[in-house]
């Protein structure tokens, strides 16, 4: 990776890391003040709305990121591809806000106020151009707008939110701090766009084919990220809600340190792809450098998932000693995410491979509800589990497949052998410290430390390619500051 990569690796993880920080500010802070009942009116009229917005923003934000990498060299293509995208955007999460209004209106009596109210959120939808700096790979202005507005808002929350009656004022801050946001962004757009006219049908007629092709993977995403949570509430009970939720949560926030390269990688493969003199091979050649980083960091991470899950959750979610069988099993997904994110987001989006992406998710969507269906009534959170573990390998192996034509990727080489050999000492490392340390937070990190240790003496020691080149660059800038 180039400095530039990196740089936007480590801004976009920056804002991931931060997102699931502040929950645990607000979260406890919103239950005490707004209590749990005023504030499910607020998630309740969210998660519904959510669906709205899935449907007004079809894959735009995917798709969007993408067409901005392939023109971004050509200024007068850059100008009218931003404008068509931006304004069909802004006219279809009108259209669904309207429906959402509409249905919040009727549909939810002396509470339908507030249903109201969340829906104006859509506003800022509307005028999310996120897709365009990633597509210029400018993740340093998003990532840092990102987290200026997260962190005004969690301010804001503490300051003004004091009882059960401050609800309306809950989500008028979650609608002022967003609008900020998308403002500071127009702002800085100035530097890259100058506005122009554009026909609204041809932007239909050049992209909304295309965003519906990546819509319908989105909505099969979502249906076996979340239709399996209500699975289990219907077919078992909600305590195993809960468990399943916490359990996998956990694994997925594991992810996010690997699925960010997707983000970054997917401008870049998409520009050189579409714009260099050897373009496909180019793109060929990092593929297959982000799947050896993708491994390198997923196969520890998942083992060690497994090595730490029992101690960890036996100090921290004591009353439930599930949650560490079930982050246990879940713990693969890790390493199959890690795999279809560089298939998919890396590869097959890059390149326009639209049918084959939409083909693998709608697989793993279908295998998902199958054998939730087959292991719920039966298992509860551990078929959910299950089910959803075999569903990633679905779409991790269908996609390794469909591209199998175009591609290569050898895993008969010195690199994966030193991160298979890494994880299983790294794996042994963790578990034999959790035996002769107290359960405890301390206990953890002396697990944590103990894994990351073993892990990196035996890249080093193996001179590892990646990792050598890494140290390699580190030495360098550091005589370069001496």
């Amino acid at each position: 990776m180039d400095r530039k990569l990196i740089s936007n690796y480590i801004y976009n993880i920056l804002y991931n890391i931060l997102s699931v920080i502040l929950p645990f500010i607000t979260t406890p802070y919103l239950y005490r003040t707004l209590g749990t009942d005023t504030l499910g009116i607020y998630n309740y009229a969210a998660s519904i709305m959510q669906w709205f917005i899935l449907f007004g923003v079809l894959g735009v934000n995917t798709y969007g990121n993408r067409e901005i990498a392939k023109v971004k060299n050509n200024k007068d293509d850059l100008n009218r591809t931003f404008f068509e995208i931006f304004w069909m955007q802004m006219l279809n999460v009108a259209i669904a806000m309207a429906a959402y209004l509409l249905f919040a209106h009727f549909a939810f009596g002396s509470d339908a106020f507030y249903y109201e109210l969340t829906g104006l959120t859509m506003v800022a939808t509307m005028m999310d151009i996120t897709w365009f700096f990633y597509g210029i790979e400018d993740f340093r202005t998003a990532s840092i707008r990102n987290m200026a507005v997260r962190i005004i808002g969690v301010a804001a929350i503490l300051i003004f939110i004091k009882s059960k009656d401050d609800l309306g004022l809950y989500i008028v801050i979650n609608i002022v701090t967003q609008l900020i946001g998308q403002l500071i962004m127009f702002l800085q757009l100035r530097q890259y766009i100058h506005f122009q006219k554009v026909s609204l049908k041809d932007a239909y007629q050049h992209h909304f084919k295309a965003t519906f092709q990546l819509f319908i993977p989105t909505i099969a995403i979502s249906v076996y990220t979340m239709f399996d949570k209500t699975m289990i509430g219907a077919l078992y009970n909600k305590s195993h809600v809960t468990l399943y939720t916490t359990a996998m949560d956990l694994d997925r926030t594991m992810t996010m340190f690997i699925t960010s390269i997707g983000a970054v990688m997917l401008p870049r493969v998409t520009n050189i792809f579409y714009n260099d003199e050897n373009g496909e091979e180019k793109a060929k050649n990092m593929v297959n450098t982000t799947m050896k980083i993708a491994l390198m960091l997923g196969l520890p991470m998942c083992f060690g998932m497994i090595g730490i899950a029992h101690n960890f959750v036996a100090w921290y979610l004591p009353e439930t000693p599930e949650v560490g069988e079930l982050i246990a099993m879940g713990a693969p997904i890790i390493i199959l995410i890690a795999m279809s994110n560089v298939t998919g987001t890396q590869y097959m989006v890059p390149t326009g491979m639209y049918n084959q992406y939409t083909a693998s998710v709608v697989l793993g969507c279908c295998v998902n509800v199958f054998f939730n269906f087959m292991l719920i009534p039966k298992y509860g959170a551990y078929g959910a589990i299950i089910g959803s573990v075999i569903a990633e390998a679905a779409v991790t192996t269908t996609q390794m497949i469909l591209i199998h034509k175009k591609m290569t990727i050898s895993f008969l080489q010195k690199s994966y052998l030193c991160y298979a050999a890494g994880t299983a000492l790294m794996y042994f490392a963790v578990w034999f410290v959790g035996r002769i340390t107290p359960i405890s937070f301390v206990g953890s990190v002396l697990q944590i430390l103990a894994g990351v240790l073993v892990y990196f003496l035996v890249l080093y020691f193996s001179r590892e390619d990646f990792c050598m080149k890494v140290l390699e660059k580190a030495r360098h800038r550091g005589k370069k500051n001496a």
